[in-house]
């Protein structure tokens, strides 16, 4: 596999100085996102998410990777070649697509970052996977799509695929969506408010538990934990003996408990708290919730890498019918207390 890199030139980083907001610059555990990893097709839709990537970089003091991936074979040095050398040799089509990435790297959104683009040529899910572990990404951003009926899968197969074993964060969103995240020029806002923390309580879980904790901190934001007791096949209910019945009651006793040492946590890390009980399927009342309080951001953990569905059936649902970006974290992700 090759890969070829573009890199913003010096005169345009002296054109367009980096210019932070000091009043919403701080170093929590955004800091900890110092290299973004934005994969793009070029889509109207991957290009709304272009925002998210520059405003965390904005705020962290990162970098932006922006990542093409072809299936066709790419010549030594694509990125650098004139477009009469690659014409002369065959590759007309890659003209169109060298001029694309040169344009994404000169939106106003990302004047002022260290910005720079990567072309590779492979299976996209798997060259995405490679660039994350090669070159230390800390957040990867991209967009997915719902597929037709009978279509499987549901999130896209790139999606799903990168999903499945990537190793950091990824931010995932399609229209329509709620955003959180507003730019004026080159100028950035996250304006994260409701933060939804779908849990099982899973140690899988802990990661997306910090990591929702720190953004929510670092931004002000409210974070409501939710979690779903789903009583097997809906009528267990009808069938319970007594026994039974506190077996049940014993579970939600152990999910009230386990929000109380969540709450403390969150109270000892200075962030809004609040707890959501409910009943029923787990990625039902996840999408419900979402709705309900105008969540900005659902963060999930995306499931025990040992077993048979990595990415797990919850959050493969939830993706599937999101209302707002969400956040998969993988349990061995390295995010900040």
């Amino acid at each position: 596999m090759r890969y070829a890199m573009l890199t913003v030139t010096p005169d345009l980083m002296l054109q367009t100085p980096l210019r932070r907001n000091p009043s919403r610059f701080s170093p929590g555990f955004d800091a900890m996102f110092k290299h973004i990893l934005f994969a793009t097709d070029f889509s109207p839709l991957s290009r709304n998410l272009l925002k998210y990537a520059a405003a965390f970089a904005r705020h962290s003091g990162g970098r932006v990777t922006l990542l093409n991936v072809q299936s066709a074979s790419l010549p030594a040095q694509a990125l650098r070649l004139s477009e009469r050398a690659l014409a002369e040799n065959g590759y007309e089509w890659l003209v169109g697509i060298r001029r694309e990435l040169e344009e994404m790297l000169q939106h106003e959104v990302l004047q002022g970052l260290d910005a720079h683009a990567m072309l590779a040529e492979g299976e996209p899910a798997a060259e995405i996977l490679r660039v994350v572990k090669e070159k230390d990404v800390s957040l990867l951003v991209m967009a997915t799509q719902r597929r037709g009926f009978l279509t499987r899968p549901l999130i896209g197969s790139t999606a799903l695929a990168v999903l499945e074993s990537v190793s950091c964060p990824t931010l995932v969103s399609r229209p329509p969506s709620r955003d959180f995240v507003y730019y004026k020029g080159s100028e950035t806002t996250i304006a994260l408010n409701r933060l939804l923390f779908a849990t099982d309580f899973h140690p899988v879980t802990d990661a997306a538990k910090r990591l929702a904790f720190a953004l929510a901190k670092e931004h002000g934001a409210k974070v409501l934990g939710l979690h779903a007791v789903h009583v097997v096949l809906g009528y267990f209910p009808l069938r319970a003996k007594p026994s039974e019945d506190d077996a049940i009651a014993l579970v939600r006793r152990n999910a009230e408990a386990r929000f109380e040492e969540l709450a403390a946590e969150a109270a000892a890390a200075g962030v809004q708290f609040e707890a959501r009980l409910c009943d029923g399927r787990a990625y039902e009342a996840t999408l419900h919730i979402a709705q309900e309080i105008e969540a900005d951001l659902i963060v999930m953990g995306c499931g025990d890498r040992s077993s048979g569905q990595p990415l797990g059936h919850h959050v493969e649902r939830v993706i599937r019918e999101m209302t707002c970006p969400v956040l998969v974290v993988p349990p061995d992700a390295t995010v900040g207390a």
